[in-house]
């Protein structure tokens, strides 16, 4: 995990802090400082030296870049220059996904992507205002407290903004909404200000030419995956740490740990392995530290070492990845002298025979080397928690990349998801066919002439009899044909699937607030253990291309009804209606597109609160989940509550349905919010933070996760696609199938673009049958019915129902399952992000989950079995 925070503070501010903030005595622990003086700034986290960026474009102006930013640095100068002018658009219309902060003068901007995943949130602090991209910081900062009112309209509403607002889990921090940059100024003063230009209704209504904004799309994302290949090469070593790093600091939730940190650059040159910022009872050391057994490889940190054969390195010559480090006899530095040879000695990066014959086996990473000797006395927990346990070694027909990945550790370099749906299949195929650096490292295991890609496919073994799940892996292995992909597929069963080691995220970095990813990170983590470093990801294309049911309002609003046919004869199909029904559908959503056309987002959120209030929850009945045409008609809708509301206790239910009054008080009572878009924006940003969830808690130590569909200016390019376009089945698949074709790509499998939520939803009721006794478990003594949210008996019972095979709304499980495994994890956390010589000691919810009924207050702590 990582993130950035800073403040800006006044004179008088500065006074009130234990020994001032200027002298530096309060600051981030492992925070690296970006700037100081009086209104400094840190990076905090496993960040790679390519991941920070600074210009200065005055002596007075200074722009930090986190993230991957394609934009060459006279490129961000340009960008600063109009900042200081207050045109802060120009700060995120770089390809990539980055948050950039711009300092002039006394004056700081800080900017939020469209889509949401890299948010930024303040509170008022020291006279001032703190900011950062990590809520809990913020909250460790100024002690803040549990918001169980933003918890109950986070389950009550979790794509309603009007519900949820600027609020956190955290009393007093906020947050930026998407699109928005915080800009603060001398004096404490702050302004939350949107950097997208106001669109009239009058000029948004003009028609745009589909094949135009077709067109933008495919340069988007050809750009953003340009600009991950233009990276640097990452190298992560066992534990996922690289060489060079910044290396790692506390993760919020976490006392101890550290990574060491590094990278290999795209043109194979390796700096030396270093590790930074090791504290006590985490130092990570690798083999040969220690008292580890002869044979894990000279010493740990050995400078030299003498060098094996590897094929295609002339014996004892120099090549550009160190001096000999592949050659016979060579002495190098960065892989070592024969690291990828036979019986290797030493060397920085690899031990003896790193990745040659015997690499996987006692010596290298075996008893020796990750077991008891070598971390003897507990400098290292991991080696306590199975990564000592004895290696298999060589085993026939499984080579060195697939024994790697049977540990856990990324391959190195850039690779990518390729799960048989048409969003990771397009970017797998664009990053493996633009020209540039290959995808792998050449000349690391499993890189052979034609294998460029990493293409991972995840394979849940226990759907074997499921012909949706098939057909995915047959469209899957169809693409994985390309000779520019090395596919390698992984495989799951029980201990993967959804709902599955809910017990082990209590010992894993806390996220700053729940989200369903939380009871499928084990499933997500088990396939991105097989990927790369750096891993291209298919998510969010369905909330960035896709159009919500609430857009055939907006095509009414236009005065286009004949585009509501074609969509509306596509969900009675899906419905199954009968020939003499079907045509009562169009009617139906017809009815429903034109009551939500002429309704003002006013009234619409005044009937959402009259819903909750009175319980009357649509498309939510307790007979399971609601068929195409219910939750489409349901859709189309100012506020819709979530699938978890069902379960919500009277007061929790009271209290949103007082939050979404208030709202409506302050909305727009005229027509100029278009309903379809504000639906749209709304779960986009729902999707954003529940991938950010799973991003915090499925990656691999070291691995980078990319989402390209979410980058600022994918998200730009699709809202110029005509509304016409979006509402037509399987647009998406047609987009997708366009951007291809116009990087070179003509040829995709049979049932290119057909939906995949299905085996979704097959993997979802196995795992809720496989592991329910776990969650009822979960909920006999709960945090969250001791917020008086919901009723855990009632929760109980429908558990105990899917269990019988009855049908279960499946969402509302998972969130509720997920928010209370979040707040075991929040209430067992003991650690600060803060520390300093006057400060004292600042950690959030200390005063743990506030009970509104003593009834249900747990007896005992709430630990896990």
């Amino acid at each position: 995990m990582r993130w950035l925070v800073g403040w800006n503070s006044t004179a008088a501010g500065r006074a009130r802090v234990p020994g001032g903030l200027a002298d530096s005595t309060l600051h981030p622990l492992g925070g690296h400082p970006v700037w100081g003086g009086t209104d400094p700034l840190w990076a905090v986290g496993d960040w790679r030296p390519d991941e920070i960026r600074v210009v200065d474009a005055a002596p007075d102006a200074r722009l930090a870049v986190f993230g991957h930013c394609g934009a060459r640095d006279e490129e961000l100068r340009t960008g600063l220059r109009a900042a200081r002018g207050g045109a802060l658009r120009h700060l995120t219309a770089w390809p990539g996904s980055y948050t950039a902060v711009a300092r002039v003068g006394r004056r700081i901007a800080i900017t939020t992507d469209l889509a949401g995943v890299r948010p930024v949130f303040h509170t008022p602090f020291a006279g001032g205002t703190a900011y950062a991209t990590a809520a809990l910081t913020l909250a460790d900062l100024v002690e803040a407290q549990l918001d169980v009112d933003h918890l109950g309209a986070l389950l009550a509403a979790p794509d309603v903004p009007e519900a949820l607002g600027d609020s956190t889990p955290y009393t007093g921090v906020r947050r930026v909404p998407p699109g928005h940059a915080l800009i603060l100024r001398e004096g404490g003063s702050r302004e939350i200000a949107s950097y997208e230009p106001a669109v009239p209704t009058v000029v948004a209504a003009l028609p745009v030419e589909a094949d135009a904004a077709v067109n933008g799309v495919r340069d988007a994302l050809v750009e953003a995956v340009r600009v991950r290949l233009a990276a640097p090469r990452h190298v992560p070593d066992a534990y996922g740490a690289e060489a060079g790093g910044y290396g790692t600091g506390p993760v919020p939730g976490q006392q101890d740990g550290h990574l060491s940190d590094g990278m290999l650059p795209a043109n194979g040159h390796a700096g030396p392995t270093r590790t930074r910022g090791a504290r006590a009872g985490g130092e990570a050391r690798r083999a040969g530290a220690g008292s580890a057994e002869p044979g894990a490889g000279g010493t740990g940190w050995g400078e030299h070492g003498r060098g094996g054969r590897a094929p295609g390195v002339r014996d004892g010559g120099l090549d550009d990845r160190g001096g000999g480090g592949w050659g016979d006899g060579g002495r190098g530095t960065a892989y070592g002298g024969g690291a990828y040879g036979e019986g290797a000695h030493g060397g920085r990066t690899h031990g003896e025979g790193a990745y040659g014959e015997g690499a996987y086996g006692e010596g290298a990473y075996g008893e020796g080397a990750y077991g008891g000797d070598a971390y003897r006395g507990g400098r290292d927990r991991r080696a306590r928690d199975g990564y000592g346990a004895r290696d298999p070694g060589p085993v026939p027909g499984m080579g060195p990349d697939a024994r790697r990945g049977r540990r856990g550790t990324p391959a190195p370099g850039l690779g990518a998801d390729l799960s048989g749906g048409a969003a990771s299949a397009t970017l797998a195929l664009l990053a493996a066919g633009l020209p540039g650096v290959p995808g792998t490292i050449a000349g690391t295991p499993g890189t052979v002439a034609g294998q460029r890609l990493l293409a991972v496919t995840f394979n849940d073994v226990t759907a074997t009899a499921d012909p949706a799940r098939h057909s995915e892996l047959e469209r899957a292995r169809t693409v994985a044909q390309d000779p520019r992909l090395h596919h390698v597929v992984v495989t799951g069963e029980e201990e993967a699937l959804p709902y599955a080691g809910l017990w082990d995220l209590l010992r894993m970095p806390l996220p700053d607030e729940p989200g369903p990813a939380l009871v499928v990170a084990a499933r997500h983590r088990a396939r991105l253990a097989g990927g790369s470093a750096d891993h291209l990801t298919g998510y969010g294309a369905r909330q960035v291309l896709d159009a919500h049911p609430a857009r055939l309002a907006d095509l009414l609003l236009d005065r286009r009804r004949r585009h509501l046919l074609r969509p509306a004869a596509a969900l009675a199909v899906a419905e199954g209606a009968p020939r003499g029904k079907a045509v009562l559908v169009p009617f139906a959503v017809y009815r429903a597109a034109r009551r939500l056309a002429r309704t003002p987002q006013r009234e619409g959120v005044a009937a959402a609160a009259r819903m909750l209030r009175e319980r009357a929850l649509p498309g939510l009945g307790h007979s399971g989940e609601s068929g195409p045409l219910d939750a489409s008609l349901a859709a189309l809708a100012w506020c819709r509550p979530g699938p978890a509301a069902r379960w919500l206790t009277g007061e929790a239910l009271a209290d949103v349905s007082v939050r979404l009054e208030h709202a409506a008080r302050r909305a727009d009572s005229g027509t100029g919010v278009r309903p379809g878009v504000h639906r749209a924006r709304a779960a986009l940003a729902r999707h954003a933070a529940n991938y950010r969830v799973l991003e915090q808690l499925a990656a691999a130590p070291g691995q980078r996760l990319h989402a390209p569909y979410l980058d600022n200016q994918v998200v730009r390019a699709a809202r110029e696609l005509p509304e016409a376009l979006r509402v037509r089945p399987g647009a998406r698949a047609a987009v997708l199938r366009t951007v291809l074709a116009g990087a070179g790509v003509r040829e995709l499998p049979p049932g290119w673009g057909a939906p995949t939520h299905a085996a979704h939803l097959a993997a979802v009721r196995a795992g809720l049958r496989a592991h329910g006794t776990e969650l009822l478990d979960l909920f006999e003594q709960s945090w969250l019915a001791h917020a008086g949210l919901v009723d855990a008996r009632s929760v109980r019972e429908a558990v105990h129902s899917a269990l019988r095979g009855e049908a279960v709304p499946l969402d509302g499980i998972a969130e509720l399952v997920a928010t209370e495994l979040w707040l075991r994890r929040l209430t067992q956390r003991r650690g600060t992000s803060w520390t300093g010589t006057a400060a004292p000691r600042r950690r959030a919810v200390s005063g743990g989950v506030p009970a509104r009924s003593m009834a249900v207050t747990p007896a005992v702590p709430l630990d896990g079995p």
